[in-house]
Parts: C-alpha cells; sequence; structure tokens
C-alpha cells in the first residue's frame, strides 16, 4: 500500500482486540469483561499469556469459559516474549479490518469500540484513534491519564492532560502527534503500510523495544506514510496504569530511559536532531540522571541497551526513505510544553 486511501467514509471496521498479559491476574478480568460487554457488532477479542505464574491463565480461562458475546481465543506463551514480539504472533495471523490494542489494566466503556471504529470510518486518512482515558482516583474526582500524545521539540512525548482533573480537561475531537498504546484501536491496513520485512519475517511493533515507546515509533512510522492520528473524546476508558509498574520497577526504568534514547536517536531525522541538540541533550541527560537516582541499578542496564543504537539507526533511516511529503512535514512539527510540565516531571521523578 502507498499510504493512506483518501476515498470517501465507509462502513465502521470490524475489530480484533489483542489483550497482552503477563502476571495480571488482578487486573485482567474486568478488561475482558468490559471488551465483550462492547456493543460493536463485529468484534472478536484475542488474549495473550506471555508466560505468567501467577494465575492469570486461569482468570482468562474462566473469563472465556461463559457464554460470550464476542469470539474470543487464547494464545499462550511458555514465557515472556515482550509485548511487541506477543503483538507481533497475532498480527502474523488473520485479524479485523482494525485492531484494538488493549493493557491489561484497561477497562473499556461498552461503546468504546464501537466509537472508535466509526472515526476510523469517516476518516480514511487516520490510522490510530485514542480513546479519552481517565485514571481512578481513591476517593477523589477522577483524573485524566491521556487524550493523546504531544510530541515536543524537546523531544519529550508527554501524555495530553495526564494528571489533570477530568473536570478540566476536554480538548475537542480532532488531530493528535500520536496515541497511548494503552488502549488504541489501529487501522489495519495502517499497521500492515509500516510494518517491516526481513528474512520472510515481518514485524509490525519493533521487538527490540520490548514493552515501552513502541507506541511513540510507531506513531513516527505512521506520520511518515501520512497517516494521521486522531482523538475521539466521545470514546471512554479507564486505565490504572497499574501492574508491571509496581512489580518490576527496574525493568519499567531501563526500558523507558533506554528506548526513548533509541526512538529519538534512531529516528530523527540527523540534522534536525543536531538543530535542536542544545534542547535535546539536557533531557536526555536528566532522564538518566533521574534513572540513577530512583533506582542506580538500572543505569548499567540502560547502557547496555544502547547496544541496539546502530540497529534503532538503521531502521530509522529506512523509515525515512519510505516517507511521503506530507510525512516528512508532520515530522518537523511539534507541539508546545503544556503549561506545568516540569512540576510534574519533577514529581514523577521523585524516587
Amino acid at each position: 500500500m502507498s499510504g493512506p486511501d483518501r476515498g470517501g467514509a465507509a462502513a465502521p471496521p470490524s475489530v480484533t482486540a489483542v489483550v497482552v498479559a503477563w502476571d495480571d491476574a488482578a487486573d485482567v478480568g474486568a478488561c475482558l469483561a468490559a471488551l465483550d460487554a462492547q456493543d460493536h457488532p463485529a468484534l472478536d477479542v484475542v488474549v495473550v499469556d506471555n508466560g505468567s505464574t501467577d494465575g492469570t491463565a486461569d482468570v482468562v480461562a474462566a473469563a472465556l469459559a461463559g457464554p460470550l458475546r464476542h469470539p474470543a481465543r487464547l494464545h499462550r506463551h511458555d514465557r515472556n516474549l515482550g509485548l511487541c514480539a506477543a503483538v507481533n504472533a497475532v498480527l502474523a495471523g488473520p485479524t479485523g479490518a482494525a485492531v484494538l490494542l488493549v493493557n491489561p489494566d484497561a477497562v473499556l466503556a461498552p461503546d468504546c469500540a464501537r466509537r472508535l471504529a466509526e472515526v476510523l470510518a469517516a476518516h480514511p486518512d487516520c490510522g490510530s484513534v485514542q480513546p479519552r482515558l481517565l485514571r481512578p482516583a481513591d476517593g477523589g474526582p477522577d483524573r485524566i491519564d491521556t487524550t493523546g500524545h504531544l510530541r515536543t521539540r524537546l523531544r519529550l512525548v508527554l501524555n495530553r492532560g495526564q494528571g489533570r482533573p477530568a473536570a478540566a480537561h476536554a480538548p475537542p475531537a480532532g488531530e493528535v502527534d500520536g496515541v497511548s498504546g494503552a488502549a488504541v484501536l489501529h487501522r489495519r491496513a495502517m499497521l500492515d503500510d509500516v510494518a517491516r520485512h526481513d528474512g520472510g519475517r515481518t514485524e509490525w511493533l519493533t521487538e527490540d523495544l520490548v514493552a515501552y515507546f513502541e507506541d511513540v515509533e510507531l506513531d513516527l512510522r505512521a506520520r511518515l506514510r501520512g497517516w494521521t492520528a486522531r482523538y475521539a473524546p466521545e470514546a471512554v476508558g479507564r486505565h490504572a496504569r497499574a501492574g508491571r509498574a509496581r512489580r518490576r520497577p527496574r525493568g519499567v526504568h531501563v526500558l523507558n530511559v533506554a528506548n526513548h534514547l533509541l526512538v529519538t536517536i534512531g529516528h530523527e531525522p540527523p540534522r534536525a536532531l543536531a538543530r535542536d541538540l542544545p534542547l535535546v541533550l539536557p533531557v536526555l541527560v536528566l532522564r538518566l540522571v533521574a534513572a540513577a537516582v530512583r533506582r542506580p541499578a538500572a543505569v548499567p542496564a540502560v547502557l547496555r541497551r544502547l547496544r541496539l543504537l546502530p540497529r534503532a539507526i538503521r531502521r530509522g533511516r529506512a523509515d525515512r526513505a519510505r516517507a511521503t511529503p506530507a510525512g516528512r512535514a508532520a515530522l518537523a512539527a511539534f507541539s508546545p510544553l503544556p503549561d506545568g510540565w516540569l512540576g510534574d516531571a519533577v514529581r514523577r521523578a521523585r524516587p
């Protein structure tokens, strides 16, 4: 395919929802119940158990055993392949015309998938749709988890509205810089358009990234090919941001910091990165310092992961070679930093 098909709107596409679970027994049952309650008529569900050892497989089996509104199936792996490899294993087979990626700690409203699919149908150049994700608060009002990604000239990619009271942040529907992988609907044609083929093997999500910043990198690849991303405020979900962030703190820090470096250095045009280096370099250094303060043992692992940088640079060069004129223009555009971003960053960096 040569970028988006800009023909007229069509019927809402069929949807395959994909949930990758790894030691998520506490959360995945509610996630799957919400998916089975979706009112989109053409939806099926694929659950991947990524080598769980905490009873996740039993929870999933129980959820799929009862009468179901939508077809569902389980893929089991005997070890943790990482999110990207697990999703790629599903995408190697048949899916609906759109793929709904949902974290196991996310719960979608019953009309969420349908509303997201309607946006894809109405906007043929749209590759990804972001729902309004709320973060439940203990005893207080809901706060925003994300209403889409903001890509800034500092090469910080921020969740728009993150942490703000939900009642105070209500941006309208429209295009955004990118989407959060916590819950997002991707057009299958977009995924296939940006996929990489090497030695008879296809990679949709970049497996070197394992599980963090893979959504940011996919945003960049889609923009380069001329696809847009949109925010749909009428599609709502709740994302606890629980689970792995508490259970695997060192691994989270390693992947988060290292992958930011891999994606930034690997995918940015060298001239643009050199031009903005006085802005970008302090950010990258501060991220390393913050990781050292919070989890000192993470820093050597971050540096070891940077051995993947030459491969990331080759991927970025190949992706830019396939860019459309609109895609090159999109990559050169940035959003302003939101008010209060520095205070939020400092609070999140505290040990």
